[in-house]
């Protein structure tokens, strides 16, 4: 492949665009032994090895990919500088520190992030990506801090929070020994697919189909647990009117499936996480209001 001239921003458009965030198919991967769509999308992990697999392809040096926890993100050093890339958290640019900061220690960088949400007056106002490189030792830690605005509010409200340490390099086969505890941690309390899509503005927003967990050891899951959010963090019940509409049209549009697809595809994810998660264990409220 013909090396481009900014490899990471065609490769993290690529898989913003193009490889929905997925929670659901790891469990019918490990536990139904079925090979879901892949328009259906992949986890936070696999979408990271793609942006690596593919910025490389486009002429990027090989990314070291770096975990905390069960995130991971993929860094490269270009020429001097330091270039993160991490689709889960959605930025819409790649997170760069320029050489000159990297060899003094510390750099910081912001960029935007979907999804791009609008005020009562029509403002927009981009999710936001902090980052900040820090030596350490014979290495380097970088901070990832997301945030996403908050139309009821009117600010913005950290959503997830990450450190990167150089030494700490991800190794799929120890990473997934014990897929049981990995997809029952209590943080998993939902099963959902999300998609960037473009609104009638051009602007980076959100689509997404949830079924929340809580309570999975009395249900009898359907389409019926299904709610659909939109780029302003607003949840509908499926069925809901006309906000559930919307969203349901983004996501066939961008994923190209349709609407039972993505039903049947969370419905057999809960329904298999009922299956391998202990009874006995009481999930968190999953916050399906974001708004």
């Amino acid at each position: 492949m013909t090396p481009t001239s900014d490899p990471y921003a065609a490769a993290l458009e690529s898989v913003l665009r193009g490889v929905p965030y997925n929670s659901a198919t790891e469990y019918l991967h490990w536990y139904d032994k079925s090979d879901p769509d892949p328009r259906h999308g992949v986890a936070c992990i696999h979408q990271t090895l793609y942006v690596a697999e593919r910025a490389a392809a486009l002429g990027a040096p090989k990314a070291a990919i770096l975990q905390d926890m069960r995130h991971i993100a993929a860094v490269f050093e270009d020429g001097g500088a330091v270039v993160v890339l991490d689709p889960y958290l959605m930025h819409l640019t790649p997170i760069v520190f320029p050489a000159d900061e990297v060899r003094r220690g510390h750099s910081e960088v912001e960029v935007d992030a979907a999804p791009v949400r609008r005020d009562e007056q029509g403002g927009e106002h981009p999710a936001r990506l902090a980052a900040v490189y820090r030596s350490s030792g014979e290495g380097y830690r970088i901070r990832l801090s997301y945030s996403k605005y908050s139309v009821k509010n009117g600010a913005h409200f950290l959503s997830r929070h990450f450190t990167l340490r150089s030494e700490n390099r991800f190794d799929f086969a120890v990473f997934s020994a014990d897929m049981l505890a990995l997809l029952t941690h209590p943080e998993q309390n939902s099963v959902s697919i999300r998609a960037i899509v473009t609104d009638t503005a051009g602007a980076a927003v959100t689509a997404e189909a949830i079924i929340p967990l809580k309570g999975f050891a009395e249900c009898e899951f359907s389409a019926r647990d299904v709610w659909l959010r939109s780029g302003q963090g607003v949840a509908t019940p499926n069925g809901g009117g006309a906000a559930a509409e919307a969203v349901w049209t983004d996501l066939e549009r961008t994923t190209g499936l349709g609407r039972q697809d993505i039903e049947e595809h969370l419905v057999s994810a809960a329904q298999v996480y009922q299956k391998i998660a202990d009874h006995r264990t009481e999930l968190p409220d999953y916050r399906l209001q974001d708004a």
